[in-house]
């Protein structure tokens, strides 16, 4: 098994033996949870993640042979600082978009239900960190390095919403930039799978849960009905918020003051075989 061991080995292992059981059982999780009520879909989705988790620090365990530091339980504290960071971001972006557009309208909404569930939000956050950064950036970053890592990992976090209702050129760079390039950063700078989870999370269930948008194509419902006029490159047009400029610019910059974050404490990593160079 030292094969594991070797960064290129190690990317093609955790791909196949943990990215995809986990991104099947994300599928499995998210077809019961949108039949379950907001309780009970919370509590199934925190349990879900629970196993999720484990199964993660299970295989770096027995598997890698590596301490799986990112997921650490004394780290977990930082789910609270990203879900505060997420919900304050997607609240800043909602408020901007509004005012740039010259037109912003809060109504009441139908409660939690389709996107909105809270369950669905913890699952999206859970899960898809777990492949797009515990997996994926993590092991990119192994044998291309850091910058690299983060370009790709986007690249890839893109393209698999191309499938999504209403997407747009404009909505999948969005994505890119936002889930890809922002939450890289921040798992860079942190090396905390938590800081990110929480992220998230908080910003979908904000998105929908509490502003009634559209999540990433798909409808949504939330506390408050929430209408932004304008053009679709402002106000995210039919596939939500995230599809705005706005938006894509305010996640641009907290990725840049993360990644300020990172060279100045030396948390980017170099390509696998230039440390193989310099031992």
């Amino acid at each position: 098994m030292r094969w594991l061991r070797h960064p290129i080995g190690a990317l093609i292992a955790e791909l196949a033996l943990l990215a995809l059981p986990l991104n099947a059982a994300y599928r499995f999780a998210m077809r019961i949870v949108y039949r379950l009520d907001p309780i009970w879909g919370a509590l199934f989705a925190l349990v879900a993640a629970i196993v999720a988790c484990n199964a993660y620090h299970l295989y770096a365990r027995f598997l890698a042979r590596r301490a799986a530091d990112e997921l650490a339980p004394s780290r977990a504290r930082g789910a609270l600082y990203g879900a505060g960071l997420g919900a304050a971001l997607m609240f800043l972006c909602v408020v901007t978009a509004g005012i740039a557009s010259g037109s912003v309208r809060f109504e009441s909404g139908e409660g939690w239900r389709l996107a909105g569930l809270p369950g669905v939000a913890i699952l999206a956050g859970a899960f898809e960190e777990l492949v797009a950064r515990g997996v994926v950036l993590r092991n990119l970053e192994n044998v291309f390095g850091s910058v690299a890592a983060i370009v790709l990992s986007s690249f890839l976090f893109a393209v698999l919403h191309l499938g999504n209702p209403n997407a747009t050129p404009l909505s999948i760079a969005a994505l890119g930039i936002e889930g890809g390039v922002m939450l890289g950063a921040v798992y860079v700078a942190t090396r905390s799978l938590w800081w990110t989870f929480g992220i998230h999370a908080a910003w979908n269930f904000t998105q929908t849960g509490v502003f009634g948008l559209a999540d990433s194509g798909h409808p949504g419902t939330g506390l408050l009905r929430t209408e932004i006029e304008g053009p679709a490159w402002l106000s995210g047009g039919a596939f939500g918020i995230e599809a705005s400029a706005v938006s894509a610019a305010l996640c641009a910059i907290v990725a840049v003051a993360f990644l300020i974050h990172a060279h100045r404490h030396a948390q980017f990593v170099p390509p696998f075989w230039k440390r193989h160079h310099a031992i």
